[in-house]
């Protein structure tokens, strides 16, 4: 009788038809990439060589994800094969900022962001920028030790330029940028003209910026962001992501941006940690 109650997504197929309904026609459903369990414009000297450094302990803090495992080599190359899927599309599709988020908390959205961030820093010439702008919750800033200083926030009030507020990392690649402190509900930041600003320079100094964003469900944040920038990935935590859930989440997303979803945390084995292609959202 359980099972025949549970509306959880308990498999990455079920995952994939989300935004089905929604897509334009002859448009592909979008990607679904399995996270296993077990697992423009060059940087030019004056704006980011003297920024700020903060000491992030990447490696410790992908392996705290995976308490137990004996070797992280699963989860990285699922991650390696989530970012080939991005590079693609990055090259087809001109992509330079991507926003990640989920229908609601808890399904590993600000993890997927900063292990993807990481692996994408990982190769050569790409500058990479993971962005908090989950600046209600600051999940990200909170996991990368809270470093002080003007962030996100200050850049939309217009109290801090944005090569001012970015850190720079142990990872020479990758720079973040944290939520800072909100001086306005963060609705009346995000939808500021600035913002819109703030993209564009993203795009213009760096080779791929990441966006950490809020949850889908119950806030105005996520649609105002996504307008912004060129596409969206949906994070799905295996076995707790209610189908209708998900499908109402996804209902509010642009089908044109949906680039596809993450389906997190599953269980490695009989996977054989690989990911599932569904067919890419190519236009």
């Amino acid at each position: 009788m359980s099972k025949f109650f549970d509306q959880t997504v308990r498999s990455r197929d079920a995952a994939a038809p989300v935004g089905e309904a929604k897509q334009p026609e002859g448009q592909k459903r979008p990607e679904v990439v399995l996270v296993t369990k077990s697992t423009s414009a060059e940087l030019k000297a004056s704006r980011l060589d003297n920024c700020r450094q903060v000491e992030t302990p990447l490696a410790s803090v992908l392996q705290a994800q995976f308490p137990g495992s004996d070797s992280l080599e699963p989860v990285q190359e699922s991650y390696r094969a989530l970012r080939t899927r991005l590079l693609r599309l990055r090259s087809a599709q001109g992509l330079r900022s991507i926003v990640i988020t989920s229908a609601v908390q808890g399904e590993g959205k600000t993890l997927t962001s900063l292990n993807l961030a990481m692996c994408c820093a990982q190769l050569q010439d790409m500058r990479v920028l993971l962005v908090d702008t989950d600046i209600r919750s600051h999940g990200l800033t909170r996991l990368i030790g809270s470093p002080t200083g003007p962030g996100l926030s200050e850049v939309l009030a217009g109290t801090c330029a944005p090569e001012k507020a970015v850190f720079s990392t142990d990872l020479p690649n990758l720079h973040v940028l944290t939520g800072g402190t909100p001086t306005a509900p963060p609705a009346e930041l995000l939808a500021s003209r600035r913002f819109e600003e703030f993209v564009g320079w993203c795009t213009e100094t760096f080779k791929l910026v990441i966006l950490d964003a809020p949850p889908v469900l119950n806030l105005a944040d996520v649609e105002i962001i996504t307008a912004g920038c060129d596409g969206v990935l949906m994070v799905v935590r295996a076995q707790k992501t209610r189908r209708d859930v998900l499908q109402k989440s996804a209902g509010q997303i642009d089908p044109k941006k949906l680039l596809g979803v993450v389906y997190n945390a599953a269980e490695g084995a009989h996977h054989h940690y690989t990911y599932a292609y569904q067919g890419a959202a190519e236009k």
